[in-house]
């Protein structure tokens, strides 16, 4: 007698769909921490927080598609839970680390970051909803997690420094450098400057095993160094945005050419 497979209720969602929406809210409640810690001006702990919501982030979407749980829940969940951990707690914690040095130009800083994330957000969706796509395989301005992640930059440089190097601590901490080095990412978030994307990166069969012992020892470079580490990372995609620029330039010249 042959068994008849059952079903799947249409009624119910199976568990294993809802793991890329945890992820995202986990994703959520470490972007809402990082303000708690910064608030008791634990430092160290709301840019790990900051870190690990990027990690997850990145990993979610990925996630999604594996399990084929993509959904427009998850999807508006994302951009809610990207604009809270990269617009808004980026700059609250450096208000509350440098910026409300100046009073209310500070908190203008802060504002312009969150408002150049949410104007970030809402192209990239649209771009989505109009199936408006780059043919080129660069992002369109600096993504949401590493905008935050580069903002944060000269905060990871101060937790390096001993206290003998006090005068480099303080021009740091400055915001004479800290709100212009905000406006910089934020102007970059919303501009048409193409950025590296993860997609152009296409590895040889002959390079897969390298390539994955680089990443371990990246990863054990984040565990055991993690701020030495992430200021690496930075330095990295700085000086890659103007090559990536050229990149594009010159692809788009041989495109218009042939």
């Amino acid at each position: 007698m042959v068994k008849r497979r059952q079903k799947a209720d249409p009624k119910t969602t199976s568990f294993h769909r809802m793991v890329p929406n945890m992820m995202t809210i986990a994703a959520l409640c470490t972007g809402m921490s990082a303000m708690q810690f910064a608030i008791a001006e634990r430092w160290e702990a709301s840019i790990l927080a900051i870190v690990i919501a990027a990690f997850l982030d990145a990993c979610d979407g990925a996630v999604a598609r594996m399990l084929k749980a993509t959904s427009k829940l998850g999807a508006e969940l994302d951009t809610l839970s990207d604009f809270l951990c990269f617009g808004v707690a980026p700059a609250m914690v450096l208000h509350l680390w440098s910026l409300h040095v100046v009073g209310r130009w500070g908190w203008i800083i802060a504002l312009v970051f969150a408002v150049a994330m949410a104007l970030r957000l809402a192209r990239f969706n649209a771009a989505m909803k109009t199936d408006e796509k780059s043919s080129s395989g660069y992002f369109t301005g600096v993504p949401a997690p590493t905008a935050a992640g580069m903002s944060i930059l000269p905060m990871i440089v101060t937790f390096q420094l001993e206290a003998e190097h006090a005068e480099y601590l303080e021009m740091l901490q400055s915001p004479i450098v800290v709100g212009p080095w905000m406006l910089l990412f934020a102007g970059l978030m919303v501009s048409n400057v193409p950025t590296i994307s993860t997609k152009q990166i296409n590895i040889p069969p002959k390079l897969v095993i390298p390539a994955l012992g680089g990443f371990g020892l990246f990863f054990a470079g984040l565990i055991n160094a993690p701020w030495p580490t992430l200021t690496l990372m930075g330095v990295v995609y700085g000086l890659l945005l103007p090559v990536t620029s050229f990149m594009a330039w010159r692809s788009e010249i041989k495109k218009n050419d042939s």
